[in-house]
């Protein structure tokens, strides 16, 4: 059995070689797991046998499929058999996550509880009333670390989104409707000798309408980018029909990346994808050329169009209003997402922006989670008519 009293290096190392025997078993650990496991035992301590197991199946076997890949060589290694004869029992009160906590009541009027005529103080943790999740909803993209980076993205994830429906040209077979199905209508007549006793119909039928993302990922935009990005993927696994674009220097389709099942598999295809990740920009450029692609309009007519840029542009803000215009004629709903919003003392003055602002029907901030929580809500609640800025 390794020995599981061991500290500093020499726990390290035996960290190491546990993580080479299980990519050798075909459990799939990269170097960022790796290091979050050494960090997790050096957090706990010199770890007892459960703590050890436990820290290294959350971290090492993050897919249900390799867990018993996983149980047999832990065994192995730290128990020296070749079963999980031993193995440390499931820990009896597993401590709270963030998003626990946020699920749970957090308004707490009263610091302290009578019982009777005593006075009883509640402890330290009893008195926060904001939870970290609903601290992280309005905190910018930008200045967030990377655990709050990964918190932020378990709430993206669980956004709803009930995008609006339209009226299809194509029909469908109904019992009532006001178009008759001449087909139908011939073969229920088969068996009334030829007479058309019972009239087929058919009626258009209901479709979801298409979300088609714009994302800037110039150099000022990567931390919103990314977040836009995992917005994107968590619509396009939801059943819903989305396209995705990067613009900066030029246009890119994602669309195909972010269909991957690992939001942060599918964001590293798209980095290896877009070329001018964290460079200039051109947006206007890069949306005429959207506009004028048999693809790209496709995915625009009728179409929720959101954009997310900070309007920062490097082309005739001309050209930029022109290819806005285009883009408010063509969609069913032009959102605009730009993260300088988010301070209240942002004003327009950018000309870029300044040039397509009068064609946008939402102006959003794009910046932080609640943001997107509202975008949500933008497109979940939208109406016939639209509204301008």
């Amino acid at each position: 059995m390794t020995g599981l009293g061991q500290t500093g290096e020499d726990l390290a190392r035996t960290c190491v070689e546990f993580v080479e025997l299980l990519r050798r078993r075909g459990v799939p650990v990269g170097p960022a797991q790796t290091a979050a496991f050494q960090e997790a035992l050096f957090l706990l301590g010199p770890p007892t046998a459960a703590e050890l197991y436990w820290a290294g199946r959350a971290v090492l076997a993050t897919d249900v499929a390799v867990l018993p890949v996983y149980t047999r060589a832990f065994a192995e290694f730290f128990g020296g058999g070749d079963g999980a004869d031993a193995l440390p029992a499931s820990p009896p009160h597993p401590p709270p996550t963030v998003l626990d906590r946020d699920s749970e009541s957090v308004a707490r009027p009263a610091m302290d509880v009578a019982v009777g005529e005593e006075l009883l103080e509640l402890p330290e943790e009893a008195r926060v009333i904001a939870s970290e999740a609903e601290r992280l909803r309005e905190k910018s993209f930008a200045r967030m670390t990377l655990e709050e980076r990964r918190v932020a993205a378990l709430l993206i994830r669980r956004l709803r989104v009930r995008l609006p429906r339209r009226l299809s040209r194509r029909r469908r077979a109904a019992r009532t409707g006001r178009y008759l199905d001449m087909r139908a209508t011939l073969r229920l007549s088969l068996a009334t000798d030829g007479e058309p006793v019972q009239l087929g119909r058919r009626r258009r039928r209901i479709r979801q309408r298409p979300v088609t993302l714009v994302v800037d990922v110039s150099g000022s935009m990567t931390p919103y980018a990314l977040a836009l990005l995992r917005f994107g993927h968590a619509l396009l696994h939801a059943g819903h029909r989305v396209e995705v674009f990067t613009v900066g220097v030029r246009l890119t389709r994602v669309t195909d990346a972010l269909r991957h099942d690992s939001a942060d598999r599918a964001l590293a295809l798209v980095g290896r994808q877009v070329a001018d990740w964290d460079g200039g920009t051109r947006l206007a450029t890069s949306l005429t050329r959207l506009l004028d692609q048999r693809r790209g309009h496709a995915a625009l007519r009728g179409a929720f169009v959101i954009v997310s840029s900070d309007g920062l542009d490097r082309d005739d803000p001309a050209l930029l209003g022109r290819a806005s215009a285009r883009l408010s004629r063509l969609a069913y709903r032009l959102v605009w997402l730009n993260p300088l919003k988010g301070d209240p003392r942002y004003q327009p003055l950018a000309r870029g922006m300044a040039a397509a602002l009068p064609h946008l029907d939402v102006f959003l901030p794009g910046h932080n989670v609640a943001s997107l929580e509202s975008l949500a809500a933008v497109i979940g609640g939208s109406g016939r008519a639209r509204s301008r800025v």
